[in-house]
C-alpha cells in the first residue's frame, strides 16, 4: 500500500518507482501484491508498525468500503495468498492485488 512515485516518504516514493520499473521488465505475467500493514512477529522494532498494530483494532470496525484496503493484514495471510496468486492460470499481464483482497 501508499506506492506513490511522487510520495514525499521514501519507503513510498521507492515503492511507486519500483513497480513500473517491474512492469517494464516483459515478464509473461507479473503478479504485485499490494498489503496494508503486515501483523505477526518480528525480530526488529519498528515504532510506527507496532503503534499501527495498537491502534488498528480499534478502527478497524471503520474502516468500510474504500478504506476497507487498509485494515492490517497478517503476514502469514499474504504469504498464502501468494502461494496461491502464483499457482493460478491467468492471462499475461500485469495484476495488482490490494491488501482488501488478500483476506
Amino acid at each position: 500500500m501508499g506506492a506513490d512515485k511522487d510520495a514525499k516518504v521514501c519507503y513510498s516514493r521507492v515503492k511507486g518507482e519500483m513497480e513500473p520499473a517491474v512492469e517494464n521488465v516483459d515478464y509473461p505475467c507479473l503478479r504485485i501484491i499490494r498489503p496494508s500493514l503486515l501483523l505477526g512477529p518480528r525480530e526488529e522494532i519498528r515504532l510506527g508498525e507496532k503503534i499501527g498494530s495498537i491502534l488498528t483494532p480499534v478502527l478497524q470496525p471503520f474502516m468500510l468500503g474504500s478504506l476497507k484496503k487498509y485494515r492490517p493484514v497478517q503476514a502469514e495471510s499474504v504469504a498464502r495468498f501468494m502461494v496461491k496468486v502464483a499457482h493460478e492460470k491467468i492471462a499475461s499481464d500485469v495484476h495488482v492485488y490490494e491488501s482488501d483482497m488478500i483476506g
